[in-house]
């Protein structure tokens, strides 16, 4: 029998032409995570200016980041990340500081461990390219806090993430040390 999680499949993106599913995808998953904590336009303008089809296009095309959408069965997109350059505000961030841009699974999707294995990709790939790995994560998301600790990373700073004209309190993380995610 296939699990729900074997039957994912996961890729690099490169193409262009899936920066609409993405920016779909992308703007569907932060409305049923976050969305009921702003205000309709503050969603809407963060949505217009980070999940765009453009704002995809750039990240696809960015030969410094990566790109992977995991599709089910039926080829539903349900999940996606992106990697590449560290741009937080740490403090006393080394040089080749890699980050965790995003990393988002669908509702349908979860409890897979989707997350996990789309971490596992893109950990590869950040670790091939950086000697430092940081993310940013909502200082309320306590259940994504626990996944990262569990794969080494440690909080090293607070900052605010704007969402629209929302100011989010949100912790930075770096990776301390190699976890596996069990």
């Amino acid at each position: 029998m296939t699990t729900a999680s074997e039957a994912i499949s996961i890729a690099e993106i490169t193409d262009p032409a899936l920066a609409a599913t993405l920016a779909d995808l992308g703007a569907a998953t932060f409305s049923q995570t976050f969305g009921h904590l702003y205000k309709p336009e503050d969603v809407g303008l963060f949505l217009t200016q980070h999940h765009s089809t453009e704002a995809y296009q750039g990240l696809i095309l960015d030969k410094q980041t990566a790109v992977w959408l995991a599709r089910d069965q039926a080829s539903a997109a349900v999940g996606y990340a992106v990697a590449g350059p560290c741009h937080l505000p740490a403090p006393d961030m080394p040089d080749k500081s890699g980050e965790l841009l995003r990393l988002y699974v669908s509702e349908a999707a979860r409890g897979a461990g989707l997350g996990q294995k789309l971490l596992a990709h893109v950990f590869e790939w950040l670790e091939a390219r950086y000697d430092h790995i940081y993310l940013s994560v909502y200082s309320q998301n306590h259940g994504a806090q626990r996944l990262y600790k569990r794969y080494g990373f440690e909080k090293v700073h607070d900052y605010l993430f704007m969402v629209g004209n929302h100011a989010d309190p949100e912790f930075i993380m770096k990776r301390t040390r190699l976890g596996s995610g069990e």
